[in-house]
């Protein structure tokens, strides 16, 4: 079984909009908030704790987030390539998927944020965070 990064952010009462459920914008950012809450942990590792840059968000919404009931943000990894990662994270509120979503983060020197390759050791690292694949029915 993989490991699991689990991230609990607040939601709070203005980050609903005109419909009553949390905006869009906002769950954004609550990814966000998780993903740098997780990163973060990373900064000891070799490559993958030196900056990164996030090139692409994709975000496939399944049911309103509403304010009130909690928030669960699920972190795994959906894939690890020579200079960059991708993190699937997973919105669950009430016991239901409420939305999904994939960032692709790409690891870069520093000092000229061109891509820089993620270590052997490091890529390790990431695969225990793996995405476990469906067995199909």
């Amino acid at each position: 079984m993989s490991e699991v990064f689990i991230h609990k952010p607040e939601i709070r009462w203005s980050d609903q909009d005109i419909l009553g459920h949390v905006n869009n914008g906002r769950i954004v950012t609550l990814i966000e908030e998780g993903r740098i809450n997780w990163l973060v942990g990373m900064r000891g590792r070799d490559s993958i704790g030196a900056p990164k840059l996030a090139v692409r968000l994709e975000l496939d919404y399944k049911k309103p987030v509403l304010y009130g009931p909690e928030l669960t943000l699920e972190l795994r990894i959906a894939r690890v390539g020579n200079t960059s990662f991708t993190i699937h994270t997973t919105g669950i509120q009430q016991d239901e998927v409420v939305f999904e979503a994939l960032n692709v983060m790409v690891t870069v020197e520093p000092k000229t944020l061109k891509p820089t390759p993620i270590s052997e050791k490091d890529k390790e690292y990431l695969r225990t965070y793996m995405v476990e694949e469906k067995a199909s029915a």
